[in-house]
């Protein structure tokens, strides 16, 4: 009996609220549930990096974007939210920002977009109080923050910094990271790095204190034999790190551009198109049922064999993997005699059925 009062008098008491006085607490009953501005692109109330190399379009891209998001209407075919969008440049000429917005069809006297450049007072900084005051007006006036797109990265460092050390980092991030607090979605714009290409330039610490990325890259680019007019192919990588697996939502755009009378160019279009993976995915399962119709006997392990042996996939555990995710979308699967050996049949479509 004693020892068990003994044991009885150790247990903690609950009484110690008092310890985590002055402690902030989470209270998630005041915390609104994350949600995508751009469907599988742009989250609200987050960080998020946009890079690529030169020509890969990018600010062609985050204008459009930009412009969707303020009217409420798709990008792309992406559903978006309508908030206020600043998109501040601090690159571009004038000259070539008038172009894009001619091109793109992008109206900046739109009371819910604007364009701040430099051409009558420099864009203001991460940390300038410009900015809080703006998303307090934003959210008085709409209801919610704005999104708030930086264009670019390198214009947000101060002289003589290079953006390799972590502290150069870490000083805008935190002063973004405050707009988000308040509910505002910011966007940097930003290159890629000299070696591989594969990350922004700069410190690595950027990627890993955004809260997703988006790698643009160039899939396709040609020019017509007149020399007049281009189509190019932009895939834009996601990286949801925050919020879904690597890769998903990735797409890619169709950008033509042609020369006028005048002989200067102009965007001419700007489409959403099949992305390589999609493209690569469907000759995959082309050649799976190939294989399925020569082999009505065979099971799984035989048609994946088969399948990295003649090159139809990259290795068996890719047709493997195709098999059972096509099973009532490409093909039935059927449980054959005593054996239970599992074999395949290609599903007929509505144009052969008809």
């Amino acid at each position: 009996m004693a020892t068990k009062e003994k044991q009885h008098a150790r247990f903690p008491r609950f009484d110690f609220e008092h310890v985590l006085e002055n402690i902030p607490r989470l209270d998630l009953s005041k915390v609104k549930d994350s949600h995508p501005l751009i469907e599988n692109f742009v989250m609200e109330g987050c960080t998020q990096v946009g890079y690529g190399k030169f020509g890969t379009r990018k600010t062609t891209i985050h204008l459009l974007a930009a412009f969707a998001v303020s009217q409420g209407v798709p990008f792309l075919g992406k559903k978006t939210q309508r908030r206020m969008v600043l998109y501040l440049d601090y690159e571009n000429p004038s000259g070539v920002l008038k172009q894009y917005c001619k091109d793109l069809a992008v109206n900046p006297d739109d009371p819910r977009f604007t364009i701040w450049d430099r051409a009558k007072e420099y864009p203001p900084l991460p940390g300038d109080e410009r900015l809080d005051r703006f998303i307090q007006r934003c959210k008085k006036a709409t209801g919610h923050s704005p999104w708030i797109i930086f264009d670019s990265w390198t214009s947000l460092l101060r002289a003589g910094e290079s953006g390799d050390k972590i502290g150069e980092a870490t000083r805008i991030f935190r002063a973004i990271r405050k707009y988000c607090d308040q509910g505002a979605t910011i966007t940097i714009i930003d290159h890629s790095g000299k070696r591989d290409g594969d990350g922004p330039i700069g410190t690595s610490a950027k990627m890993t204190q955004m809260d997703t990325a988006h790698k643009f890259s160039v899939q396709d680019d040609k020019i017509s034999m007149d020399g007049r007019s281009s189509r190019s192919v932009i895939r834009v990588e996601n990286f949801l790190k925050r919020f879904a697996p690597k890769n998903i939502g990735t797409f890619s755009i169709e950008i033509t551009a042609a020369m006028d009378e005048k002989d200067e160019w102009h965007t001419v279009s700007v489409k959403p198109t099949k992305d390589k993976a999609v493209i690569k995915q469907e000759q995959e399962i082309e050649g799976m049922k190939h294989l399925i119709r020569h082999n009505p006997t065979a099971g799984q392990e035989e048609l994946a064999r088969v399948a990295a042996k003649d090159k139809v996939v990259s290795g068996r555990d890719r047709a493997r993997q195709l098999l059972q995710e096509g099973i009532g979308k490409h093909w039935k699967a059927i449980t054959n005699g005593k054996s239970h050996k599992q074999i395949f049949h290609v599903l007929k479509t509505a144009k052969q059925t008809n």
